[in-house]
């Protein structure tokens, strides 16, 4: 009986062994996003977030004590240099005018006959006619009566000064605040404030950036100049101005680790304000003919830095690079490992096998069998080395 299971057994296998194996279902190609690496500049930049402030702040007090008469500007709006702003009531100060006036031409006839008189003494003392005391009294009346005509002379100068500031001009072309000051009421000579001013032509934009980042700053600075940027937050897109770096802090924040920078704009469009938070950029540098890939793409590893190629065969090869620094906020610089013009892939990679087909997935309006456009450089970088890739 055991050789007859035995027999049927082996009889079993044999059938088994002669039967015609099926052929493996063959492997679906992994649909992915790829980019060409390029070759670009890279610019070195630093970045932070700032504020406006402006080029100078100016609080416009009167210069003489008296009651406002008029203003002459509108709250908010552009003044110039030398613009008219307000008026005070002139006739006080005509009356002072008029009575300096009056006493220079008084003393100046008593000092005229103060003249004479000492001109005439001099003979007589040479006659010896009067006496030394008589003579030198009449030289102290004349010595004095020109020493009064120069005082008039100051004082009728002063009243013409006041007088002329009577009337207030914008000391520097900017925006005025709000009016603090009314019409009818007294001012005070250098304590009331009638308006503040702001210039914003040019405007400054103080930011911080790292203290880390301050050796690569001060490596460029001074030597060239360091053009900047500035976007404001959310309209990203909207590049408001173009200007220049014109200053590094002297102190390091212990507290933050920050270091303040400051740039200089011109602001023809008056798209800058006082007071509001912007994106700066300054571009330190450009490092010409970087291959560029965005930093999506990288996958770093404990044994270093890998991306996937697409090769002619439509498979993925899984590649070693050596990565640089980011350029901007989307790209990172490859030194070793790939060429431009090598097709990458940048989304997908998770489901990607090294070796495994792929298929190029087409975007809307593309051509088919075409890699999506390299991404544009962005204004906006760090100078840290190395990316954050995926995990594999």
């Amino acid at each position: 009986m055991v050789k007859i299971v035995f027999i049927v057994v082996m009889a079993a296998i044999l059938l088994l062994g002669c039967e015609k194996k099926k052929d493996a279902p063959p492997v679906r190609p992994v649909p992915v996003r790829v980019v060409k690496a390029e070759l670009r500049d890279a610019p070195i930049t630093v970045s932070g977030v700032g504020h406006v402030a402006a080029a100078r702040t100016v609080a416009v007090q009167p210069q003489v004590t008296g009651m406002l008469q008029s203003l002459h500007f509108l709250e908010g709006a552009l003044v110039r240099e030398g613009q008219l702003l307000a008026r005070i009531d002139r006739q006080p100060f005509e009356a002072k005018l008029n009575e300096a006036v009056g006493a220079l031409n008084r003393d100046w006839a008593k000092a005229a006959q103060a003249g004479r008189d000492y001109l005439r003494y001099k003979d007589l003392i040479r006659q010896q006619v009067i006496s030394q005391d008589e003579y030198e009294l009449r030289r102290m009346d004349f010595e004095s009566g020109w020493q009064q005509v120069k005082a008039d002379q100051g004082a009728v100068e002063t009243a013409r000064i006041n007088l002329e500031y009577c009337t207030i001009v914008s000391p520097v072309t900017g925006v005025t605040g709000y009016q603090q000051v009314k019409p009818g009421n007294t001012i005070s000579a250098y304590q009331s404030t009638l308006v503040t001013i702001n210039q914003v032509q040019p405007v400054l934009v103080r930011f911080s950036v790292s203290e880390g980042e301050l050796a690569l700053v001060r490596r460029y600075y001074g030597k060239e100049t360091i053009p900047a940027t500035v976007r404001v937050p959310k309209e990203e897109q909207d590049l408001k101005e173009r200007g220049r770096l014109t200053a590094i802090d002297n102190a390091v924040d212990p507290q933050t680790g920050m270091i303040v920078l400051q740039a200089e704009f011109e602001n023809n469009s008056l798209g800058l304000w006082p007071g509001q938070f912007v994106n700066v950029v300054a571009t330190l540098a450009v490092d010409k003919g970087r291959t560029v890939i965005p930093y999506d793409a990288v996958m770093t590893r404990q044994d270093g830095s890998f991306v996937f190629v697409v090769t002619d065969k439509s498979t993925a090869e899984l590649r070693k690079i050596v990565t640089g620094r980011n350029v901007g906020k989307k790209d990172i610089v490859v030194l070793e490992g790939l060429s431009p013009g090598e097709t990458v892939i940048t989304d997908g990679v998770i489901q990607v096998a090294p070796g495994g087909p792929v298929t190029i997935r087409q975007e809307p309006g593309q051509p088919a069998g075409q890699p999506a456009p390299a991404a544009a450089p962005a204004s906006g970088s760090t100078s840290g080395q190395g990316a954050s890739g995926k995990p594999q």
